[in-house]
């Protein structure tokens, strides 16, 4: 009984050794200038007042200006997107956020990549590991993963760390950290961060594959998790009295052309939000989106820049607040070419 009781007690001072260096080498080595760090802070800050979420990866933190939407809609919401989000991290964010929050309506970016990708990197199953801060979520997010890079990844911080004689870039983060504690300019605050270079076009030959709908493959070439924990958030929404609603942002021309059938990737979407009952607006399919949402409205062929996504958001709340949203889209790209 006592070597147990000795062994645990070794085990325990381990434990909280290795806790400790790896919190040391959080706060020398992670980058001040990283808005995840800014995001988790502020939403801990808020915590009990958030009725609105926008939910899913970069095209979502890109798109959804919080500040434009909660004045329109007279909410006070929070910007949940992180980079190449997984569904399945997008559920244990909104879970957390829930749990803390009176959420009363939540937005999900609909895109390809969550969808078609399988074979997500361990560093897209981190980002919202990163971004939460309830251990209890933290914890529970990291059994349904049950993937050893990404629990090694996560818990142990120093394994991120690639140069540990950046001597200079700890000293810019210590310096910022203790004395400056500014964010960066690329944080807007509650989540949304803000771009302001312009797409100028270029030749796009082949579009990713994560990035294209193959209409002769239907339903067959969406990955199980990416579905499963789509309909999860459904469910949850419905049992918490939650409005879900789907939202696929506007693109550039030129991402559009290389989506393969995107009038097919929408019908599949419809499909299972009519299933869900929840409310799906496809600004792909916007009447107006080849005049408004022109090239200089994005950063990139699929990301917003700031003058894109104040527009964007002020539109969305336009439709949100309409007694015919539907009316505001067409019913396909076919039609929409026809116009």
């Amino acid at each position: 009984m006592h070597s147990i009781r000795k062994a645990l007690v070794g085990v325990i001072l381990v434990l909280l050794i290795v806790a400790g260096v790896q919190k040391v080498t959080r706060f020398c080595y992670e980058d001040w200038s990283s808005p995840t760090i800014w995001s988790k802070q502020e939403r801990k800050e808020l915590e009990g007042t958030l009725d609105t979420l926008y939910c899913g990866t970069s095209l979502t933190y890109c798109a959804f200006n919080t500040e434009v939407l909660d004045e329109a809609l007279g909410t006070e919401s929070f910007n949940l997107g992180t980079a190449s989000q997984p569904y399945m991290g997008t559920y244990y964010l909104i879970r957390e956020t829930v749990d803390y929050n009176p959420v009363k309506r939540i937005f999900l970016t609909i895109s390809l990549p969550p969808l078609l990708n399988d074979d997500i990197k361990t560093h897209d199953y981190v980002s919202p590991f990163e971004n939460m801060y309830s251990w209890k979520w933290k914890l529970a997010y990291l059994s349904a993963v049950n993937d050893e890079d990404v629990w090694i990844s996560s818990l142990l911080y120093s394994t991120q760390v690639e140069h540990y004689l950046a001597l200079e870039e700890v000293k810019e983060n210590l310096e910022h950290k203790i004395q400056i504690q500014k964010a960066p300019k690329s944080y807007a605050g509650r989540g949304y961060r803000l771009f302001s270079s312009v797409y100028k076009g270029r030749d796009r030959e082949e579009n990713l594959r994560m990035n294209t709908w193959i209409g002769e493959l239907g339903a067959s070439q969406v990955q199980e998790e990416g579905i499963y924990y789509l309909e999860k958030i459904a469910e949850f929404c419905k049992e918490q009295g939650i409005e879900l609603i789907f939202v696929e942002p506007p693109y550039t021309q030129d991402f559009i052309d290389g989506g393969g059938d995107l009038d097919g990737f929408h019908q599949y979407i419809l499909e299972k939000a009519e299933e869900w009952d929840v409310e799906y607006y496809d600004f792909v399919l916007y009447k107006d989106r080849k005049t408004v949402f022109t090239d200089d409205k994005f950063r990139d062929v699929n990301h917003m820049n700031s003058t894109g996504a104040e527009i964007f958001s002020s539109l969305l709340a336009e439709v949100v607040q309409s007694e015919n949203p539907q009316d505001y889209f067409y019913e396909s790209l076919a039609q929409f070419e026809e116009e």
